[in-house]
Formats: structure tokens, sequence, C-alpha cells
């Protein structure tokens, strides 16, 4: 548990744009880091983004080396991203496993969320993580609520109760 916070706390930092695959030699070719393009505007950076972290944690040893090196750069809040999912506080249904992961961090937008993955600070972090167990990132827009959200309280809620176990 105590390795799930700390991935928690440090992890989403380091996870931000597309998945990239290395190899017992070091980056793929294909997976080089291009130069920055700066953005030019307001206009260039307006529709946000969810970052999704999800994986399994096989090596939890990996983590405090990878967190102190996260913690080492300052490039995630230079990038305006912030924490929007991490570990489940309740549990609805069925098992949460202590090595599953799940994390989702918010950008401005898909650029902001490239300007973390992609800058030299991170690809000098990022390595630390090799071998920790497999992963997956994606970058995902983030909708804009539907009508029906417009502030009114929800008409149903209720205290915590037992976790359901999945229909059989």
């Amino acid at each position: 548990m105590k390795y799930l916070a700390y991935f928690a706390a440090g992890f989403v930092a380091g996870l931000i744009g597309f998945f990239l695959v290395q190899d017992a030699d070091g980056p793929d070719e294909a997976a080089d880091v291009a130069p920055a393009v700066e953005a030019t505007g307001a206009a260039a950076c307006d529709e946000p983004v969810m970052m999704l972290v999800f994986g399994t944690i096989e090596k939890p040893e990996l983590l405090d080396p990878y967190v102190a090196g996260l913690q080492s750069i300052n490039t995630y809040p230079e990038q305006q991203g912030y924490y929007i999912l991490r570990r489940p506080f309740e549990l609805l249904e069925g098992e949460w496993p202590e090595d599953r992961m799940f994390i989702g961090a918010h950008f401005p937008c898909a650029a902001a969320a490239r300007g973390f993955w992609f800058s030299e600070d991170y690809q000098s972090v990022r390595p630390v993580r090799a071998g920790m167990g497999p992963l997956s990132v994606s970058l995902h827009k983030v909708e804009d609520p539907p009508d029906w959200v417009n502030g009114e309280p929800p008409l149903r809620l209720y205290e915590p109760r037992p976790t359901q176990p999945n229909p059989q």
C-alpha cells in the first residue's frame, strides 16, 4: 500500500503523453525526443486533456528512485498539470489488487502534456522506472459537461456501503 501512495504522489507527474517503447540498448530510434515547438498564444492551448496511466507494478522497489527523480524536476507544474484520479478511496464492486494502478492527470491541452513528456528533464528520469512493470499511457480529450449538469443538487446521496461482489 505504501508504494502505491508514493506512486500516486509522484508517478503521474512523470507519465504524460504516449507510451514509448525502450529496449535494453536505450530508446527506440523512432521514439527520439523532438524539439519543442512554442505555442503561439492562448488559443493554442484551450482544449483540456486527461492523461491516463494504467498498468501493473511488478517491482515496487523501483518506485522510490523514480519518485526522487520526479521530485528533482519542476517540469510538471510548469506545464500546468494536476492530479484528477489517484488510487481509489472506496471500492463499490469487485477487487482492486495492490499491484494495479490507474491514475489520471489534467493538462490545459495536449501540447502542454507533450511538453512534459518529451522534455529533457522527464526523459532523463523516465528510464529509472525501466522494469517496474508494464504501463500504458494515453491522452484523452476532456468533454464538456452535458446540459443536465447545471449546479442542482443530486437527487440521491448515499453513505458508504460494503463492496458488492461482481454479478454472477
